[in-house]
């Protein structure tokens, strides 16, 4: 193998939520009697930092980040009753639990939520840790990713991050990893081929480019 680290993407990476978070923006709308978005219009809007793909939707003078978050927030647990795993998410952390790579989460999203949600699908024992934020905020992971990157836990590791944004793209830069991304989350396939990166639609693919490149 390749790696010895794998760093994976949560949001629309392993948890298949880019519907669910569009669905949570609708609400917002929906309260203010104002035109809905579908999946597609949704994901060309996402960016990092998050407030951005507010800027295409709302006047945050008048609907304020805050306000934003907060009514996400109401809406997000209620769909995520349903919620599921992209559905190869299961065999491929098998696979490279099987190679013996270390594998850790790096996410904008709010860490114990995160860490809640891995118990639910039965799956946090794949993971050496949980790197996240301690707000709903939604920045920036390259901060939180070179900390412990800092600390030596990466020290000597061969790094392949899985993502599915262009912001994952640039967290693997600046840890000095390889980077994959999947476009089934919440970009775009063109975004994400603007990276540079190599794309994948299902993440059974990642092993075919993993063995390849050998």
């Amino acid at each position: 193998m390749k790696y010895t680290a794998i760093a994976w993407d949560w949001n629309g990476t392993l948890l298949d939520d880019a519907h669910i978070c569009a669905e949570c923006v609708n609400d917002m709308l929906r309260k203010r009697n104002m035109p809905l978005l579908d999946l597609p219009t949704y994901r060309s809007y996402v960016e990092n930092p998050i407030i951005k793909a507010y800027e295409h939707i709302f006047d945050l003078k008048v609907v304020t980040f805050d306000i934003i978050v907060k009514e996400f927030y109401e809406s997000y647990p209620r769909y995520m009753k349903d919620a599921k795993l992209i559905p190869e998410s299961y065999q491929m952390l098998d696979y490279f639990k099987e190679k013996g790579c270390r594998q850790i989460i790096i996410t904008a999203a709010h860490t114990p939520d995160v860490v809640e949600y891995l118990c639910k699908f039965g799956i946090k024992n794949y993971f050496d840790a949980v790197l996240g934020s301690d707000d709903f905020q939604g920045g920036s992971k390259i901060s939180w990713a070179l900390e412990y990157a800092k600390s030596e836990k990466f020290s000597n590791e061969r790094l392949l991050m899985i993502g599915d944004t262009a912001h994952d793209a640039e967290t693997a830069a600046a840890i000095g990893a390889d980077c994959i991304l999947f476009s089934g989350g919440h970009q775009d396939e063109k975004r994400l081929k603007a990276t540079g990166c190599p794309v994948v639609k299902n993440l059974l693919e990642i092993k075919s480019l993993i063995e390849q490149n050998q």
